[in-house]
């Protein structure tokens, strides 16, 4: 009797209480929002190299998981609204447009059909372009059919317009042929009965068949689909048939048009309709109900499965829809949930049960949501739950315990001795973060300031109240046959036989909060979850440590859970997943699943589950991801560079390049393709010629500045959240010349010519040294010359002459002076003849002793003068030796003498303004050039062209040598009656260092 009432009050509860949950998969939406550039869709297509494209009202656009790059007019479209994508055998991305105008993208251009005024005269007016019956062959030859055009049309490379038909010209009705491996349909514009035939004629079917519509349409919304097995699919507007080889065929009529046809790799096909959504029918079953709906109420235009696995839908009022994966499906309010905040999950008596941030429980069976109301408070919340057997759960929440048999709820108060023995008036309740039964009839309550123990609902034991042991216990787990591990705020502790031991003393990072607690069967494996610090993983002999960078999506845990070898650990971002054998070693890798895999939220408050089915509590509601049937994806991403650009300048992408040396400021674009992704994708590059090492990044662009001039190959690989990485790298090599100075030419003619004028100068310095050598010998031998002058034998015998004319006076004085000077000439003049330049001093005192012996020779017929400029210091200011004398010689033999009034020889030297030469000046009061030179006998003007010419020949051969310009200027002079009144001589002497 008790069974019975308990089945038939159970019965009562789950009608009153249950609902039939309507799961859905978590899609990712794209709209104008994000980049497109209609929400009016009518073509999804993928191509070769992996991207997505979208044919809507307002152009094409290409997605690449990332970011959406649209085209128009502008771009080189015919036409903006455009109804089908098409890839050919040369990779070319063909775009049929209505008007019936056609374009392809190729390269990174878009370029229009070289025939569409062809295609123009051939649709007229209102021709409308069959979807999927479009074809091009690897000539260039277009295939393709129209509504009202009763015939597949080809044009070829040509131009020249082919019309193919079925076996009968005449044939009124739907025709489905197929050429090149491809199907086409196209309708007999005059055929309006309820009646339809049907032709078909492909490689595996000959068949005329004839159908009724339930409704009447004057042209038909067709579609044609071949299956592997030869069976043929094909719509009429609302009509959907399955024709199979023998022969035989299903129809089936539809509520709703039909937009879209396709298999998947299963044999599944998909059906979307107008205003319907999609449905999928099993192996093709189209009298079956469909496995699965999605995106009720929306009209489906197409649909594609990429080649990671994820489903694209494009709809004509909302954009595009993707499904990353069908293992994951969410329940939320909407279907069935009492709340989307879901606190904490157990599994119980085979359901699922979930604790919501509500007063209820809401167990899931199969598609069934039952919801139980739990706590009598009106704010009340759920945070833990704890199966007793599968008979009883246990149920922890904001302030009481509860217990619930499936049948009714009962509520426990916390009656430790603490409030039995008081005359508290509070209520007596728990603050409750954990439950954990032993199996031996004790629950264990981890509370916000200690340990409670529960037995048949009574409490036995508070840590607080009892012993005076203040813990937040957040999480507990048994370890052993009667040991406890407590995860708590201060780390972790153990509680054995009644006693706390504080464990994380043992190991800094069991000092942090710890949030969960797993341990494998046999106790070899124990995990810890901490909050903000990442995972332990602790066997008998390691210590394994894992945050962020070992690939966790948080360092702040919120759940564990072991199923076999693999460990789950949820975090407020994400949930991750490894295998426990490999952790540890090089094989050890983290997958993460996120939103973008399937999960409703990142955000996951606890996971329960096993082998097959995860459970996953979130904020946004409950998702289950079906482990067992999940399929990851086995296909590299796809990388490519898209863009290259120097100094800020756009270059087309082409594989190399080459560059001036001030042409180094390289900027490198790259695109690896994964839509499961979203596009985020980690890239590893290097640039060799710079480096070897492989950098990694998440950003989609790199710069290089300064380059020197070298050869370099740009490598980029794209490595997905499954550490898959792509099959090969894309690669872009460049070359930045050196500047022309550094070039082996360059260099080369730099290094002959230099040889050529080093030989020059080799040359040039020989000649030289020789020359000066030569003028070296020439002026020695012309300061002999001018010394020999000096030493002028009658000068000499004239001189001792005169000494001994005072000495026959006995004059001894006189005669003894004018030995000393002579004796001081000739030490003079010997001494001066041993080098090439002579200090001022000594060849101002030589004139000096010449002159006054002259004078004295000549009776004092003349008086002289030497006067130096005070700038100039004698003593160190040298001049080529004998080179003024001559001149004074002169004044006293061709000026003097032969006058009858005294003499004067004034002799001034100066310095000039460049400081690089004395300006001799020679001046006397005699009879002048011209006379002198009238009256002079023929071996005096020989005796005065050989002295003066000697000097002249120096300083020319000093000119030469020291390359200053040295030259004698004869200056006559006259009286105030014109007459002659003596010669000026200005001689310019070089300094010599």
């Amino acid at each position: 009797m008790t069974r019975i009432f308990r089945f038939i009050f159970l019965t009562f509860l789950f009608l009153v209480t249950s609902v039939v949950a309507g799961q859905h998969p978590v899609f990712r939406h794209y709209s104008v929002d994000d980049g497109l550039p209609s929400s009016e869709v009518y073509h999804v297509f993928q191509d070769s190299k992996s991207y997505i494209w979208l044919a809507t009202n307002m152009g094409v656009s290409r997605f690449d998981g990332r970011e959406f790059r649209n085209f128009d007019v502008q771009d080189g479209l015919p036409e903006n609204t455009v109804f089908e994508i098409y890839e050919d055998e040369a990779g070319r991305v063909w775009f049929v447009g209505f008007p019936f105008q056609l374009s392809y993208f190729e390269g990174d251009s878009i370029y229009k059909y070289k025939y569409n005024e062809v295609l123009r005269s051939l649709t007229g007016k209102g021709h409308v372009p069959v979807k999927k019956s479009f074809k091009v062959d690897r000539n260039g030859g277009v295939y393709f059919t129209l509504l009202r055009k009763h015939s597949v049309i080809n044009i070829m490379p040509s131009g020249k317009v082919n019309y193919i038909n079925g076996k009968n010209k005449d044939f009124k009705g739907v025709s489905i042929l197929e050429i090149e491996d491809h199907l086409f349909i196209y309708q007999f514009s005059e055929n309006l009965d309820d009646l339809l035939k049907v032709e078909v004629y492909t490689n595996e079917i000959s068949k005329e068949i004839e159908i009724i519509r339930s409704r009447t349409y004057s042209f038909g919304n067709l579609l044609v689909l071949k299956g592997e097995k030869g069976e043929v699919y094909f719509t009429y507007n609302d009509i959907l048939v399955k024709l199979w080889p023998d022969g035989n065929y299903v129809m089936v009529n539809s509520d709703d048009r039909v937009f879209w046809m396709n298999l998947d790799e299963n044999g599944n096909l998909w059906v979307g309709k107008d205003k319907s959504g999609i449905s999928v029918y099993e192996d093709g079953n189209i009298q079956s109900e469909p496995l699965v709906k999605y995106l009720e109420g929306l009209s489906i235009s197409s649909m594609v499965i990429d080649n990671e696995g994820g489903r694209w839908f494009t709809t004509l009022e909302d954009g595009v829809f993707y499904l990353a994966s069908e293992s994951f499906y969410s329940f939320q309010v909407s279907d069935g949930l009492s709340s989307n905040k879901i606190n904490c999950l157990a599994i119980a008596g085979g359901k699922i049960v979930a604790g919501m941030n509500d007063p209820y429980i809401n167990i899931l069976q199969g598609n069934v949501i039952t919801k139980v109301k739990i706590s009598e408070t009106p704010n009340g919340v759920i945070y833990a739950l704890e199966e007793e057997t599968n008979e009883k759960l246990w149920i922890g929440t904001n302030d009481y315990l509860y217990s619930y048999d499936w049948m009714k709820v009962t509520k426990h108060e916390n009656n430790h001795k603490y409030y039995r023995t008081s005359n508290i008036n509070s209520r007596k309740v728990f603050n409750i973060k954990d439950l954990f039964f032993d199996g031996n009839g004790k629950l264990y309550l981890g509370e916000a300031a200690g340990l409670t123990i529960a037995e048949d609902g009574q409490v036995i034991y508070n840590s607080l109240l009892d012993d005076d042991i203040e813990l937040r216990v957040e999480t507990i787990t048994r370890y052993g046959k009667s040991k406890l591990l407590l995860g708590t705020t201060s780390g972790l502790w153990q509680f054995t036989d009644g006693k706390f031991e504080y464990i994380g003393a043992l190991d800094p990072m069991l000092k942090n909060r710890i949030t969960s607690i797993v341990t494998t069967s046999n106790d070899e494996i124990k995990v810890f979850g901490t909050k903000g610090f990442g995972v332990l993983v602790h066997t008998n002999d390691t210590t394994i440590y894992l945050n962020s960078s070992h690939g966790l999506t948080s360092n702040s845990v919120t759940s564990l859970l072991i199923t076999g070898n693999l460990l789950w650990i949820a975090t407020n971002n994400g949930l991750n997943c490894l295998d426990l054998t490999k952790v540890g070693t090089d094989e050890m890798k983290i997958v993460i699943f996120s939103k973008q895999h399937g999960l409703i939220s990142n955000e996951i408050n606890q996971i329960a589950g096993n082998q097959e089915l995860i459970y996953i509590a979130t904020n946004e509601g409950l998702t289950v991801f079906n482990y067992k049937d999940y399929k990851p994806v086995t296909e590299p991403p796809p990388i490519f560079i898209n863009g290259f650009s120097v100094i800020e300048e756009d270059m087309p992408v082409k594989s190399g390049y080459f560059f001036r040396h001030n042409q180094n400021f390289i900027s490198i674009r790259f695109t690896g393709i994964s839509f499961r992704d979203a596009g985020n994708l980690v890239y590893k590059y290097r640039l060799k010629g710079l480096g070897e090492d492989w950098i990694s990044t998440s950003n989609s662009q790199v710069e290089y500045a300064f380059l020197p001039p070298g050869e370099y190959q740009f490598e980029v690989i794209a490595v997905n959240s499954d550490s898959l990485q792509s099959s090969g790298p894309a690669i872009i090599s460049f070359v930045i010349l050196p500047p022309f100075w550094r070039t082996w030419w360059f260099i080369t003619l730099i290094v002959l010519v230099g040889s050529g004028l080093a030989l020059l100068f080799y040359s040039y310095r020989i000649k030289q040294i020789r020359r000066e050598a030569v003028l070296r010998n020439d002026i020695s031998w012309y300061r002999q010359q001018a010394l020999a002058r000096q030493m002028d034998p009658h000068f000499v015998f004239n001189t001792l002459n005169s000494i001994q004319s005072y000495i026959i006076k006995n004059d001894r004085l006189s005669s003894s002076q004018y030995l000393t000077k002579f004796s001081r000439l000739m030490r003079l003049m010997l001494n001066n003849s041993q080098s090439h330049a002579v200090s001022l001093n000594d060849e101002v005192s030589a004139l000096n002793i010449y002159l006054e012996l002259e004078s004295i020779r000549f009776q004092e017929k003349f008086d002289f003068h030497l006067n130096i400029d005070p700038v100039i210091e004698p003593e160190v200011c040298y001049i080529p030796a004998f080179l003024i004398q001559p001149f004074i010689e002169n004044s006293i033999w061709h000026g003097i003498m032969g006058i009858d009034r005294p003499g004067c020889i004034r002799v001034d030297l100066k310095l000039n303004e460049t400081g690089n030469q004395i300006i001799c000046t020679v001046e006397d009061n005699g009879k002048g050039r011209a006379q002198s030179m009238a009256e002079n006998s023929q071996n005096d003007r020989n005796r005065k062209s050989l002295g003066i010419s000697i000097v002249e020949s120096r300083l020319s051969l000093l000119n030469s040598l020291y390359g200053i310009e040295m030259k004698i200027i004869y200056t006559d002079l006259y009286d105030n009656q014109g007459k002659p009144a003596g010669t000026r001589v200005r001689i310019n002497l070089p300094i010599i260092l």
